[in-house]
């Protein structure tokens, strides 16, 4: 009867040994992969706003090619109402278009400097730089 007992506690010991194990590996499980859905879902929500502001930058050259005296402060609406906000400034035969753009906590703003020829009305962009 004491041998039998013993093979029980020990077989207690194991089982309970193993399930421990097997619970903590799910829950770290879990917990990994619920971070990395996050980590996944921020970075899509940067480059969203980066290729938000971007889309703001070209939609503002567009208007400089059809109205070449086009200047001030406008919204845009790519993935939500007025996500992005474009400036264009001009001085002299250079244009300064800035175009911000948010999605969530996520802002990313975009400069592009333009040269704009006198004599054709061409508009150039010379550097597009982020931040």
């Amino acid at each position: 009867m004491k041998k039998r007992k013993l093979k029980g506690v020990a077989a207690l010991i194991t089982v309970i040994s193993l399930g421990s194990l097997v619970f903590i590996i799910s829950l770290s499980t879990a917990v990994l992969t619920y971070w990395s859905i996050q980590n996944v879902n921020a970075n899509q929500k940067s480059l969203s706003a980066y290729y938000s502001a971007y889309s703001g930058i070209q939609d503002a050259l567009i208007r400089l090619e059809r109205k070449k005296d086009f200047l001030g402060f406008y919204h845009l609406s790519i993935y939500k109402d007025n996500d992005v906000g474009i400036s264009i400034n001009k001085q002299g035969n250079e244009i300064t278009i800035t175009a911000i753009a948010t999605m969530d906590q996520f802002i990313k703003k975009i400069t592009a400097i333009c040269d704009l020829d006198p004599n054709t009305g061409l508009v150039v962009p010379k550097s597009i730089k982020e931040g």
